[in-house]
């Protein structure tokens, strides 16, 4: 560990993601693999809101925003410990990350505010 740590004060470190040439830049594919990854992400913080007893607003946008940095936290943070991402960098993308899932909460919690009352006028003596 000492050789290493010497090592790595003398001498430039990094990592270097190497793709040969001729690789085509499939911008469609990458962009639709973006899309449901981010989509899948949405659907399960929403399918864990959903199994939950929150009933207000704030409490179910909070719930959400808690799950977004629990996700954040724990992929970006490596990433900058570990491989050395810039620390702007990792900010900035935790923070995409976070309102982009503050936004779903919003939309959620009003989707699920509208069925709550649906469920209720339908169910009055129910627990939901």
């Amino acid at each position: 560990m000492h050789r290493m740590a010497e090592r790595l004060a003398r001498n430039p470190s990094g990592i270097l993601m190497y793709h040969p040439p001729g690789r085509p830049l499939k911008l469609g594919q990458l962009l639709g693999t973006e899309f449901a990854t981010e989509l899948l992400e949405a659907i399960l913080v929403v399918f864990l809101l959903a199994q939950t007893r929150l009933a207000t607003f704030g409490a179910r946008v909070g719930f959400v925003a808690v799950g977004c940095i629990l996700a954040a936290l724990w992929t970006n943070l490596s990433y900058w410990n570990w491989y050395g991402f810039p620390t702007k960098y990792t900010a900035a993308y935790m923070f995409t990350q976070i309102v982009g899932f503050i936004c779903v909460g919003l939309v959620a919690t009003l989707v699920f505010r509208k069925r709550s009352a649906q469920t209720a006028a339908l169910f009055p003596t129910s627990v939901f």
